[in-house]
């Protein structure tokens, strides 16, 4: 009986693990990503790595050395998730709303900077 038990009670937590792995609905942001600013293709790797990702204001600034991008996993009040992306001493902070699985708009502050579709 206690092994009966037991067998169910671990059944019962892998189940409610993959229904909950089922419900998650956070989009991917990792790709390869086509600007409509005319900029080289954006890389976004699922290890955080990302190139062509760090803008000053409107214009992309890369000045060597490695770029991450730091995703959020929930929306904010905007509905928008963020973007961190650091490239040492610079880091931003952006807010992205993907309007599809695989097309995304990038904003900073209220501003879109661009949109960027899934290659």
């Amino acid at each position: 009986m206690r092994r009966t038990t037991q067998l169910l009670g671990a059944s019962l937590v892998l189940a409610s693990g993959l229904a909950l792995t089922a419900c998650d609905s956070t989009p991917k942001i990792a790709g390869n990503w086509k600007a409509d600013d005319g900029t080289p293709v954006k890389v976004i790797a699922q290890d955080s790595r990302c190139q062509g990702m760090f803008y000053n204001g409107t214009k992309p600034l890369d000045i060597g050395g490695g770029m991450t991008c730091s995703f959020s996993t929930k929306k904010d009040a905007n509905g928008r998730y963020s973007l961190v992306v650091s490239q040492p001493p610079n880091q931003a902070s952006y807010t992205v709303d993907f309007t599809g699985s695989d097309t995304v708009a990038v904003y900073s502050g209220t501003s879109k900077i661009y949109t960027m579709t899934r290659q």
